[in-house]
């Protein structure tokens, strides 16, 4: 999990920094659009800022009971203070990223439109104020980010396995979804031959062969003509889907054609 928290904050960054950088108006606003996009799409980023709203919901609500005693109205209100905080910054992005999606949706074309963005950010220090909107939302997820793998990260979560119930390979603790509609894929029985079922050696060369027999219950393999790209397939879809989920993977599982085809996991990746 460490591996994939670590690529979460570096694309924020990146983000910030662009901003930061950026000399074009309307530019600057794409910046933001697509970093509250990251943050509403990734599925990490995404549980995090999920749990900043539950956590400001909690405490706006704490701070509501009349019934509670000074010392503890106070803490509570401090805690509320930097939660309404928090939110007033990072609503500045929310806002011009809902614009910028709506005028991306509907093709806007028209000036106007572009016009009332840049005047609702056009005091002197809009750009300032924008940038401190990147710095307050990346301190508070980065530190919730970093609690939670202090909090759950192990030895384990770093290693490459794949979960057979619900179709998804971790590649050095990183997700890959191999089945997008809870259907049993090919590319799930090749992973399930090399991790589940040899689970004791997955550092060996598998062949075609006794994954048609094992997996795939195929007695006559060798008697059927060009049988075997059905499993070389089967590899490259694994290769494709780790590749488009997570670029730092390139060529996952290493394999061959023919009849005598087989498939390994390149020991890059164990």
């Amino acid at each position: 999990m460490s591996h994939y928290v670590s690529k979460i904050k570096e694309k924020m960054l990146e983000f910030t920094q662009l901003f930061c950088l950026e000399t074009s108006k309307f530019q600057r606003f794409v910046i933001i659009y697509k970093y509250v996009y990251f943050l509403n799409s990734d599925p990490v980023a995404k549980g995090v800022m999920q749990k900043i709203f539950e956590d400001t919901a909690k405490v706006i609500g704490e701070d509501r009971d009349r019934a509670m005693d000074e010392d503890k109205f106070v803490n509570i209100k401090g805690k509320a203070l930097f939660s309404r905080e928090f939110w007033i910054y990072y609503t500045n992005l929310e806002v011009i990223h809902g614009k910028m999606k709506n005028i991306r949706k509907c093709c806007i074309t028209d000036n106007k439109e572009f016009d009332n963005l840049y005047k609702l950010f056009s005091k002197p220090y809009s750009k300032q104020m924008l940038e401190l909107s990147f710095k307050v939302v990346n301190s508070e997820v980065f530190d919730r980010l970093d609690k939670e793998c202090f909090l759950n990260d192990n030895d384990e979560d770093n290693k490459t396995s794949f979960d057979d119930k619900k179709g998804v390979l971790y590649v050095r603790g990183v997700s890959v979804e191999i089945n997008k509609q809870n259907k049993i894929t090919n590319a799930h029985k090749i992973l399930r031959h090399i991790f589940i079922t040899n689970r004791d050696n997955i550092e060996d060369d598998f062949f075609y062969a006794e994954i048609a027999e094992d997996e795939f219950h195929e007695l006559d393999y060798k008697n059927r003509k060009n049988n075997w790209r059905k499993y070389l397939r089967a590899c490259e879809d694994v290769n494709n889907k780790v590749k488009e989920q997570n670029k730092e993977v390139k060529h996952f599982l290493k394999f061959s054609s023919g009849i005598k085809g087989k498939v390994k996991v390149n020991k890059k990746y164990f």
